[in-house]
């Protein structure tokens, strides 16, 4: 009897038509700014339209790549075979620039040797559920040198091998990529981030092009905020986010050659704040939309939420309540995996107190989503064992102690004890247990790389240190060859 809920579509395909038919107009008459005059005559070899520094893009020419996008996905087929509901996982974020610190309670920079022991504290957790590290970026190296060094602490710290970070400076990103062979998780994919409002260049399109040789398809995604970057309304937002990516898809598989696939992203944007805000109502039902939709774009339904991330700073009662909200919610509706667990202020805080917190969310929910089991076939003589119960109490039966754990989830960290116990052990905080955990798990971790691939990751590392030292002292020299 497991406790699952439904939803309709809250997108019809006939509106995701109409957002469509509005996105194609916008490539078509308002057009998508490209700054740099290279990709523009390009382009116009091409046959796009230009006008100063927008190309603009025939509504055919987008229909005719939407149509082969939805090829590619579909000759994908689906990853999962199985009939049974997978375990119920969790991620974390990246992109960290800050991490709660236990001692103080306060915020501070992730440094290296911070960003080292947070990542021992990720991987302790490998067993039960938590993928991915390492969960920030050390902020006293150099910007182009960032990706790696996060890479090399995850690989060297995290049994789980790691998955590679975006690289973010055409001048590491191909060692990046080696550091990724020597792991045995070769990056052929790499994304392409569209500045909103319709704007296609950047950073993240010059590391594609230092690169392009070692890739085989690119991510195309945008971030339009309403009422700041977008419209207000959804509608209008959703038709922006559309002609963003699409476009986007468009001119990089017409730059590149490669395979460029897009899904649309809408968040919502307070005035009052002056932020994006995530956790908040609009940002779960942003996502419900932005899943409908992308079915038109042939990516399959995705019903559940399954983002976490939120606005609170610190691994408060904000926190939990609106981490909990989304991932029961999403649990019910089928998301068997959460993305941002232990992030905080959108994704700029990892939280280790707040990861904690979010492993005994999933799990709360996790035994939420199995339902219950009637247990009528644990007992033969059911009139018999009441008698027996009420003349002697339930507690002893075996009927009791044999099913327990089937019937009742125990969690490692909340308190469930009457008041008299915990009065007795002096009224302990859960906050104090949890920061007493993450000590533990630090302290206790002890897996470390093979000598060879850690010989290997750290040649690759110096190299590439090495090539932005030459940068540094020689600014006006041409672009470091890897």
């Amino acid at each position: 009897m497991t406790f699952k809920l439904t939803r309709q579509r809250r997108l019809s395909q006939d509106d995701a038509g109409r957002v469509h038919g509005l996105a194609l107009r916008i490539l078509d008459e308002i057009g998508i700014d490209v700054p740099d005059s290279g990709s523009r005559r390009a382009l116009e070899v091409h046959g796009f339209r230009t006008a100063g520094s927008r190309v603009f893009i025939d509504p055919t020419v987008a229909d005719d790549y939407v149509e082969m996008m939805r090829g590619w996905i579909g000759s994908g087929g689906s990853s999962d075979k199985s009939d049974d509901p997978p375990a119920m996982t969790l991620s974390v974020s990246s992109y960290a620039l800050q991490v709660h610190d236990l001692e103080t309670d306060g915020v501070v920079p992730m440094t290296t040797a911070r960003l080292v022991e947070m990542t021992k504290l990720v991987d302790s957790l490998a067993g039960e559920g938590v993928v991915n590290a390492p969960p920030g970026i050390p902020t006293e190296i150099h910007p182009d040198l960032q990706p790696l060094a996060q890479y090399r602490i995850a690989t060297t710290t995290a049994r789980q091998g790691a998955s590679p970070t975006d690289p973010t400076s055409d001048l590491t990103v191909n060692y990046l990529l080696d550091m990724a062979e020597v792991m045995g998780r070769p990056m052929h994919a790499l994304p392409i981030y569209i500045p909103t409002p319709l704007r296609f260049g950047g950073e993240s399109l010059r590391v594609v092009m230092a690169c392009l040789d070692r890739l085989d398809e690119l991510h195309i995604s945008s971030m339009p905020s309403t009422g700041a970057s977008a419209p207000l309304q959804p509608f209008g937002g959703l038709a922006l986010g559309a002609a963003e990516v699409m476009g986007g898809a468009v001119l990089a598989h017409a730059l590149t050659g490669k395979r460029a696939k897009f899904a649309v992203g809408l968040f919502p944007f307070d005035l009052r704040a002056g932020a994006m805000v995530f956790g908040a109502p609009e940002s779960l039902l942003f996502q419900l939309l932005c899943q409908d939709l992308n079915t038109f774009y042939g990516w399959g339904w995705h019903p559940a939420p399954d983002n976490i991330h939120v606005m609170a700073k610190r691994p408060d009662g904000q926190a939990a309540a609106e981490k909990a909200a989304i991932m029961a919610l999403g649990a019910a509706l089928g998301a068997r995996h959460f993305s941002c667990a232990g992030t905080l202020s959108l994704d700029e805080i990892f939280s280790p107190v707040q990861l904690l917190l979010d492993c005994e969310i999933r799990d709360w929910t996790a035994r939420m989503v199995q339902g219950v089991t009637l247990g009528a076939g644990d007992v033969d003589d059911w009139l018999g064992e009441i008698r027996q119960g009420v003349q002697h109490g339930f507690m002893a039966l075996d009927s009791t102690l044999d099913h327990y754990k089937e019937h009742t989830w125990y969690p490692q960290r909340f308190e469930r004890r009457a008041i008299g116990p915990w009065q007795s052990e002096g009224q302990p905080h859960l906050s104090d247990r949890l920061r007493d955990e993450v000590r533990r798990r630090i302290a206790h971790h002890d897996f470390e790389l093979d000598i060879h691939r850690r010989r290997e990751i750290d040649r690759i590392y110096q190299a590439a240190e090495a090539a932005i030292h030459a940068r540094i002292t020689h600014p006006g020299s041409s672009l470091i060859a890897h």
